[in-house]
């Protein structure tokens, strides 16, 4: 944070991957004063970019609605959360670049994803300007292997002993290899996303790890089912749903007579791709 030609934050990736936790952990940790906005859970807050983008009028509007809050140069950072719902405040990413005085950081779960938007959305989205080159993207994802060992404890240690054999090709001690097998199987079984990997850490029970993927996945559906329209609803769910079944085939190509008995990727493409 100490250049100041760095440009806002926007940290995209599937819901549940920790992006909000991880840019508010960092926001905190940095800044005297964090602002933070959820357009999704209170659409309301999108009123604070209209009528123009200009950043003093849009803290003024904020801090009207949130008189408690503190906003001094060099020490606040704004959190848009779920930045996709608001166009307009991904635009207005431009001019807080421009002007300097405070950081913004953004998080989306739906940026890239066509057709999630609702008629009003993508009219809303149309009429705002995205802020091409005055905003710095990232990719988020759920936590890999070698994320999942170092929540399990594995140490740096481990690690460039693991380093040493595999450059040497000589084997692991049985020992060590027993217990990174036995972390790759439970790795298969919990994944990476940090909701259920914290889960799993912290009762050890696969009862309430099963629990908390299915929520996640009822979220994707809900998603789904929300924006897409209403002749493609159906469709996309039975994609979705053939997921773990074309995973299971021998050859991964995506086949649409798994997902339906007479599927057709002349039908079925568009929503399976988008």
């Amino acid at each position: 944070m100490d250049d100041t030609s760095h440009k806002p934050l926007v940290v995209k990736g599937v819901r549940q991957c920790g992006k909000t936790s991880s840019v508010m952990d960092f926001a905190l940790r940095h800044f005297k004063n964090v602002i933070y906005l959820d357009f999704r859970e209170h659409p309301d807050y999108k009123k604070f970019f209209t009528p123009n983008l200009e950043v003093d009028a849009i803290i003024m509007r904020i801090t009207a609605a949130m008189p408690s809050i503190e906003v001094e140069e060099g020490e606040t950072c704004f959190v848009f959360d779920e930045i996709q719902d608001c166009p307009r405040a991904r635009g207005s990413l431009k001019y807080f670049h421009l002007d300097g005085r405070y950081e913004v950081m953004c998080t989306g779960s739906l940026l890239g994803v066509n057709g999630y938007m609702t008629p009003e959305e993508k009219k809303e989205d149309e009429e705002a300007s995205i802020p091409v080159g005055f905003e710095e993207i990232v990719d988020m994802y759920p936590m890999d292997f070698e994320e999942w060992l170092w929540a399990n404890g594995i140490n740096k240690l481990h690690f460039d002993y693991l380093k040493k054999c595999l450059e040497s090709e000589s084997p692991v001690e049985e020992a060590l290899h027993d217990r990174f097998r036995e972390l790759l199987n439970q790795y298969v079984v919990v994944g990476g996303m940090p909701e259920v990997v914290t889960t799993f850490l912290e009762t050890k029970q696969i009862g309430k790890v099963l629990s908390v993927q299915r929520r996640i996945v009822d979220e994707y559906k809900s998603d789904m089912m929300k924006y897409a329209a209403k002749t493609d609803k159906s469709r996309i769910r039975e994609c979705f749903e053939s997921i773990p079944a074309q995973l299971a085939r021998e050859y991964k190509k995506f086949s649409y007579t798994v997902v339906r008995s007479n599927g057709r990727g002349v039908t079925m493409q568009e929503v399976c791709s988008g």
